[in-house]
């Protein structure tokens, strides 16, 4: 009789684990779907963006190695807000693909960019806020 009460306890520790075991999967797995949906969502999501802003972040960085002036976070951030002050800006509702397409494909907007950047900064190298 002791042997036999010895074996019950094991095997309902077993029992238990298991369910414990298949329990913590299910959970670990329900997480996993939950970030993939995020992902998936994020890319999915339609968010509302100034196509002006993004053409300008995208060539701030060139700008700013071909012209000679403060790189502090203050001057950067004066130099773009400065410039998009004198753009007009481009609202567009879309998914964060169909941006970075419309991004690349107005080319015309660009030059008119690149003036108004270097026009910034040399407004911001004559005077520096700091």
């Amino acid at each position: 009789m002791p042997t036999n009460l010895r074996k019950e306890p094991e095997e309902a520790k077993e029992k238990i684990l298991g369910v414990k075991a298949e329990k913590e999967n299910i959970e670990e797995s329900s997480f996993i779907n939950r970030e993939l949906n995020l992902i998936k969502d994020e890319k999915e999501e339609v968010i509302l963006c100034n196509i002006t802003e993004k053409i300008l972040l995208k060539k701030f960085d060139g700008v700013l190695k071909k012209m000679s002036c403060c790189r502090c976070d203050r001057c950067k951030q004066d130099i773009v807000a400065l410039a998009l002050n004198n753009l007009k800006p481009k609202y567009i509702v879309a998914n964060r693909d169909e941006i970075e397409k419309k991004v690349d494909s107005l080319k015309d907007v660009g030059s008119e960019v690149t003036r108004e950047l270097i026009k910034a900064v040399v407004t911001v190298r004559k005077n520096p806020r700091h």
